[in-house]
C-alpha cells in the first residue's frame, strides 16, 4: 500500500499496489494475475458467477484490470464504475481500444488505461513482448504501468485508441479474414491436408500452420475483435475487392492485367524502387 509520503509526493510505488483481476479465472487473467503475484503484488480475483464480488473488489483495490471479452465491458463497468476510486487506476486488457476506453472514461472515477498485450496466455514471461498503451485519464498510473513492464522486459508503445484499432484492423482482423478465406477455398477445392501438405512446399507450409493455429482458437473471438472494429471492414472489403480484380483477370485471360497488379504491390512492398526480383528460396521455378 502507499506510505504518506508517496501520496504527498503524487508518486505511485512500484510493488505496492493492491491488483484486482475481473476475469480473473480466465486464461489472460491467470497469466496477470501470476506475474503481479510473483512481483509481490496482492491480486484478488473475481470472474463469471461472482458478481456479487465486484463492488468490493473495485472498491479495494487501486488498480482494477478487466480481462473480459469486448462485449462484456459495458456491463461490468456499470457494475463497478460507483466503487473505482478516485485515487486509483482502471485499465482493460482488450485486443481494441477505442470502445472500452469509452465506457471505461464514462463509468471509472479515477485515471483510466488501455491496453492490449500483442501476445497470449503461453507467453512464457514479459520479455520481448509487444504491449500497447492508450492513455484515457491521468498519467499517474501509467508510469507505474509502463515501468511494471519494462521491468519484465515487454516493449511497452503508447498509442492513440482510434490509431490502434485501425493498426489492429490491418494486422489482425485482415489476417483472420485472409486466412479464413484461404481455408474455405482450400476446402471447397478438396484440399487433403494429410495428402497434399506433406507435398505443398515451405512456402505454402508455413501459410498452412497459420490457417491451422488460427483453427485451434475460438471462432468467436475472431468475429468479435472484426465485428466491433469499425476499421475492420474497409480493409476486409479492400482484399475482396482485389481478389475479385484478380479472378476477372483469370477469366478474361488478361495476363497483362494480372501482371500490373502484381508490380503494383511489389512497388508497394519494396517502397516503390525498382528492387531486384529474385527467385524465392525454397520455390521451384514455373
Amino acid at each position: 500500500m502507499e506510505t504518506a509520503g508517496e501520496q504527498e509526493r503524487g508518486e505511485v510505488p512500484f510493488s505496492g499496489p493492491r491488483v484486482g483481476i475481473i476475469g480473473g479465472r480466465g486464461r489472460m487473467g491467470r497469466w496477470l494475475g501470476g506475474r503481479l503475484r510473483q512481483g509481490g503484488h496482492e491480486v484478488l480475483v473475481a470472474d463469471a458467477g461472482q458478481e456479487h464480488l465486484l463492488p468490493e473488489i473495485a472498491a479495494a483495490c487501486p488498480v482494477l484490470v478487466l480481462a473480459v471479452p469486448i462485449p462484456a465491458v459495458a456491463g461490468v463497468m456499470e457494475r463497478v464504475g460507483p466503487f473505482t476510486r478516485p485515487d486509483g487506476v482502471v485499465l482493460d486488457i482488450a485486443s481494441l481500444k477505442a470502445e472500452p476506453l469509452r465506457l471505461m472514461l464514462h463509468e471509472a472515477r479515477g485515471e483510466v488505461i488501455g491496453t492490449h498485450p500483442l501476445f497470449g496466455p503461453s507467453a512464457p514471461s514479459l520479455q520481448g513482448q509487444l504491449v500497447f498503451l492508450c492513455p484515457g485519464r491521468g498519467r499517474r498510473w501509467l508510469g507505474w504501468l509502463r515501468g511494471w513492464l519494462e521491468q519484465g522486459g515487454a516493449q511497452a508503445v503508447e498509442m492513440e485508441a482510434l490509431a490502434h484499432d485501425r493498426l489492429m484492423a490491418q494486422v489482425q482482423s485482415l489476417r483472420h479474414m485472409l486466412l479464413l478465406g484461404l481455408g474455405q477455398a482450400l476446402m471447397e477445392a478438396g484440399f487433403d491436408f494429410a495428402r497434399d501438405l506433406p507435398l505443398a512446399g515451405p512456402w505454402f507450409s508455413s501459410l498452412a500452420g497459420l490457417l491451422q493455429q488460427q483453427a485451434r482458437q475460438p471462432a468467436e473471438l475472431y468475429a468479435d475483435l472484426a465485428l466491433n472494429n469499425p476499421a475492420a471492414l474497409p480493409v476486409v472489403r479492400a482484399l475482396a475487392e482485389s481478389l475479385t480484380r484478380a479472378a476477372a483477370c483469370l477469366a478474361a485471360g488478361d495476363r497483362a492485367g494480372l501482371v500490373a497488379m502484381l508490380d503494383q504491390v511489389s512497388a508497394f512492398v519494396n517502397g516503390g524502387g525498382d528492387a531486384e526480383k529474385s527467385e524465392p528460396q525454397g520455390e521451384q521455378s514455373p
